[in-house]
């Protein structure tokens, strides 16, 4: 059951959600992101560039909020029931994440998002 401190806490990520370099960002993640593929990634978001910068404040927004939901600091339904957008995030880098994951050596990259969309789904389901 959710506590007054989840409730809080959903209150502060949504406030982040507002700041605005992240909201620009967010805005252009969801408009104008349109990779599909690691090479795609790499010439939409060149290092240096300010889609690379919103590609990552975006990514690693969600994937710290996802850390924090399948780590137990918020409760799954609460957060589930007020939070949407970590889908569309995901359904956007989820094509292309396994080949930017083995190009950078990096297992791990994403993987809370990935794991709170399988939380997620069975959450739906249910």
């Amino acid at each position: 059951m959710a506590t007054h401190a989840d409730a809080e806490l959903i209150l502060h990520l949504y406030e982040l959600r507002r700041e605005p370099v992240l909201r620009e960002a967010r805005d252009w993640f969801a408009r104008e992101f349109k990779a599909t593929t690691a090479a795609e990634l790499t010439q939409q978001c060149p290092p240096g560039s300010d889609a690379n910068r919103y590609y990552r404040m975006v990514t690693t927004y969600w994937d710290m909020v996802a850390a924090i939901v399948n780590r137990g600091g918020l409760d799954e339904t609460l957060f589930f029931e007020t939070n949407g957008e970590f889908l569309g995030v995901w359904r956007k880098v989820q094509p292309f994440l396994n080949e930017v994951r083995q190009s950078r050596n990096a297992p791990r990259l994403m993987r809370n998002l990935e794991e709170l969309h399988k939380r997620w789904e069975r959450f739906s389901a249910g």
